[in-house]
């Protein structure tokens, strides 16, 4: 019958195969410096990383889509209809206001307002209190078209998102119609 090795000899085998104490052959951990903040080009690098998920994420929700205008900024858009000869948005007189049938949503399907629900926006362009990227997009457009596009977060909400309907980095979504503004009678 075999009797088990007294735990000192066990403790001492372990401390032998785990280092070598007092033969001069220990190596001591490198020192790595350790950083407190990043550098500028780690931060340039994210960001890189960062436009090149979101871009392709753009583009995987339009692949189904029939023929999408990408814009210098990275908005998406496909005319689904339009008025031939309509004038274009961006040859309007100044202080023109327009009629948007709307629904702006989020990558989701999360609605953030609709038409139906809040009634057509009254969107002047050049001055309507909206992000960058819906100017950019109305004025590329013509009286009766109706599109549909994406707006990366750049161009609509970006970093702050509009709390609480609108988280950070939003993609926006969205579907309009353009019409000149009728007064209600």
């Amino acid at each position: 019958m075999m009797r088990p090795a007294p735990i000192g000899a066990v403790l001492s085998a372990a401390i032998l195969l785990t280092g070598c104490f007092g033969c001069g052959h220990d190596q001591p951990l490198p020192n790595r410096t350790t950083k407190d903040t990043p550098s500028k080009q780690d931060l340039l690098e994210f960001h890189r990383l960062r436009a090149l998920a979101l871009d392709s994420l753009i583009d995987q929700e339009t692949t189904k889509w029939g023929s999408v205008l990408r814009s210098g900024t990275g908005i998406r858009s496909e005319r689904l209809d339009s008025i031939p000869g309509s004038p274009a948005v961006s040859a309007l007189a100044e202080g023109t206001v327009l009629e948007l049938h709307h629904r702006l949503s989020l990558l989701d399907g999360t609605d953030i307002t609709t038409w139906e629900e809040d009634g057509p926006m009254a969107f002047e362009p050049g001055s309507t209190d909206l992000p960058s990227g819906f100017h950019e997009l109305i004025g590329d457009a013509h009286i009766g078209d109706s599109l549909r596009a994406l707006i990366p977060p750049v161009r609509a909400w970006g970093m702050s998102g509009l709390p609480p309907d609108i988280p950070q980095e939003a993609v926006i979504s969205v579907h309009l119609r353009i019409g000149l503004y009728q007064r209600p009678e």
